[in-house]
């Protein structure tokens, strides 16, 4: 039986990055359905080690063997203690080989992963060490350059700008000193991510829930 309600994909559109979370059975047929290619996946994260979120796990890193290029490629799973155990017997009784840099990252406490433009943070839902919560953090985004102030200050455009951008300081040629920080809006918050599957009577959901844009409910 099919359920692609198991599944969901991050593709960051700056870096091209897929992130998947869970392998369900048909996992593949849903990352042809949003139009993303199977080499394209770059991080698999698998909450737990239910059959149901596993099921489709080795047929996906079967097929990734058997996509051009992938060999110069690596592939990163992150996941709960037992994660490596199941993954080794799984490709000896299936004899399956892969032809690429498989990393499985067996998360024993809190992990944080800092990948341009976003921070991907994993924690443990209970002292058991069976459940993962996925958190998404992306980095503060810089407020809009306002350029009327800068006309107004007889600043023209050029590489001035790209230094007020950035809050750094400019000497004018009268001598005055301006500061970056004085030509954009205030920063902003990044997009936060918050996945939730099968975490029902736990209190760590309910105490992260308000802190973030957009929750996912399995």
């Amino acid at each position: 039986m099919l359920n692609p309600n198991l599944n969901f994909l991050i593709r960051c559109n700056q870096t091209g990055q897929v992130w998947l979370f869970n392998c369900s059975e048909g996992c593949q047929n849903m990352i042809q359905h949003k139009k993303i290619k199977i080499n394209q996946v770059n991080n698999i994260v698998v909450t737990d080690l239910k059959t149901e979120n596993l099921a489709g796990i080795i047929g996906l890193l079967a097929s990734l063997s058997l996509t051009n290029n992938m060999h110069e490629q690596s592939l990163n799973i992150y996941g709960p203690p037992g994660l490596l155990h199941y993954l080794q017997f799984a490709r000896k009784y299936s004899h399956t080989a892969f032809k690429y840099s498989l990393v499985v990252h067996v998360i024993e406490l809190s992990n944080i992963i800092r990948k341009f433009p976003y921070f991907f943070y994993s924690v443990y839902i209970n002292r058991y060490k069976h459940k993962i919560v996925p958190i998404f953090l992306e980095s503060e985004k810089s407020g809009r350059f306002q350029s009327n102030k800068a006309t107004l200050h007889g600043i023209k455009s050029g590489p001035i700008y790209g230094y007020l951008k950035r809050h750094k300081r400019y000497l004018l040629p009268d001598g005055g000193m301006i500061s970056g920080k004085h030509f954009t809006h205030s920063y902003t918050s990044g997009i936060k991510v918050l996945y939730l599957a099968h975490t029902y009577a736990f209190r760590l959901p309910l105490e992260l829930l308000s802190n973030f844009v957009y929750v996912i409910y399995k």
